[in-house]
Formats: C-alpha cells, sequence, structure tokens
C-alpha cells in the first residue's frame, strides 16, 4: 500500500479512537454506495444522532489545514452517501450530523486533531436530494452533442 494510503488509514484510526472517548461509536468506517464514500460512520452513547465524519490527514501543514481538502464536490458526495445510508438502514428517525476531523502529523512525529463539527448543514441537502429526482438526459440540436 502506498504510503499516503498507510497514512490516511491511520489517520481514521486516530479519529476513531477519538470518537470513541467521546462517547461515540462507530458503525461503520469506509462505508462505500457506489463511487462515493464515507470515512467514519458514528452513533452517540443516546442512539439519537448519528454523526457522519470526513477524516483528512497530512504529515504536515504546509499545504494549509487539511480539511480544506473538502471541497462542494466532495461536500455534494457525502450528502448523496448520508442519504443512501440513512435509506438503507431506515434510520430516518435519527438525527444526522457532519463533522470533519483533521489530523497533522504522523505516527512517529505525534499528531494534533481539529475536529470540527457540523462542518457543513447535511440536513438541508438530504432533503434536496431525497426529492430530487433524475431526469432524463436531453440531447442538443447539435450533432455529435448530447
Amino acid at each position: 500500500m502506498a504510503l499516503h494510503n498507510d497514512l490516511g488509514r491511520w489517520g481514521e484510526d486516530v479519529a476513531a479512537e477519538y470518537l470513541y472517548s467521546k462517547d461515540w461509536y462507530i458503525r461503520h468506517r469506509d462505508w462505500r454506495y457506489g463511487h462515493h464514500d464515507i470515512d467514519l460512520v458514528a452513533i452517540d452513547g443516546d442512539m439519537t444522532t448519528l454523526l457522519f465524519v470526513e477524516v483528512k490527514t497530512r504529515s504536515s501543514d504546509v499545504w494549509g489545514c487539511p480539511d480544506k481538502a473538502i471541497d462542494s464536490m466532495k461536500r455534494a458526495s457525502i450528502v448523496r452517501s448520508v442519504a443512501a445510508y440513512v435509506r438503507s438502514y431506515k434510520l430516518e428517525h435519527l438525527d444526522v450530523r457532519y463533522d470533519t476531523i483533521s489530523i497533522i502529523g504522523t505516527p512517529d512525529t505525534g499528531y494534533t486533531i481539529e475536529h470540527k463539527e457540523n462542518a457543513f448543514d447535511v440536513t438541508a441537502r438530504y432533503l434536496f436530494y431525497e426529492k430530487k429526482r433524475r431526469r432524463p438526459a436531453q440531447r442538443s440540436n447539435h450533432p455529435g452533442r448530447w
């Protein structure tokens, strides 16, 4: 496995341990829905809130805070995954929250961890994707274009 993959896996391990120390229980790691994935899915001790976490790990902060790498395309991917996860496990009755955990460091040098709660509003986007229906592709009048 490539070094950056090892670092990312280590970061997810650190994030999972961190959440567990905060009384969150990990339901799934690297949950996949087609091309989309969710790094960590957790539930609180009261069993009332689902937590979806994107973990970003960097060996240094040369390129800035790791969670800045979560762009609008990645957020949209996560929201689609959240909607699929909630439907798949019939968990519509639970509250949903989306967090990011940024880890800077390595197992050898130590690390810092930053946890951002409610990194963005999943609920509004989740409802949007629930209601949105795909429309069939429309052909252009221009030959060779869709």
